[in-house]
């Protein structure tokens, strides 16, 4: 049984989505950003991107909803990402809005640019690479701008 709070927050996605469009992407991407600080008013400063990714691992899925989250250095100043077993994933009624694409991915957008940018320094932008349907897991970079 899924927790009700985060079918509460995949409606409220949907129905976004229905009633504002393409911008409910731009909506939520802010959004997620406004809610780093508000989840996690204290953050470390001036850490890699692997500690971030750990600090970030422990924050997300204390979240809930989002499933099991990773994020490690690619080696080129930005961030290789993986959302496993995601449940807004299973919320989407709209075929072309499949994962990565959805309002509540944009948030998750957000929340990573934001929170990583607290942790590194490094200001990146967060984009789906591929979903991998077989293993449930969304691959994402988030690179610098």
């Amino acid at each position: 049984m899924a927790d009700p709070k985060d079918i509460i927050i995949g409606e409220i996605s949907n129905t976004l989505s229905k009633l504002v469009g393409q911008s409910a992407g731009a909506v939520l991407r802010r959004a997620g950003s406004q809610a780093s600080h508000r989840l996690w008013p204290e953050l470390p400063s001036d850490q890699t991107i692997d500690q971030a990714g750990e600090i970030m691992r422990q924050g997300v899925e204390g979240l809930g909803g989002f499933g099991a989250f990773e994020l490690s250095d690619d080696g080129e100043g930005g961030a290789r990402i993986q959302f496993r077993d995601c449940f807004f994933a299973t919320m989407t009624d709209d075929p072309a809005k499949k994962c990565g694409r959805q309002p509540i991915c944009f948030f998750g957008f957000g929340l990573v640019e934001e929170t990583l940018m607290r942790l590194t320094g490094i200001r990146t932008r967060v984009e789906i690479v591929r979903h991998d349907v077989e293993t449930s897991t969304c691959h994402e970079v988030a690179r610098p701008r």
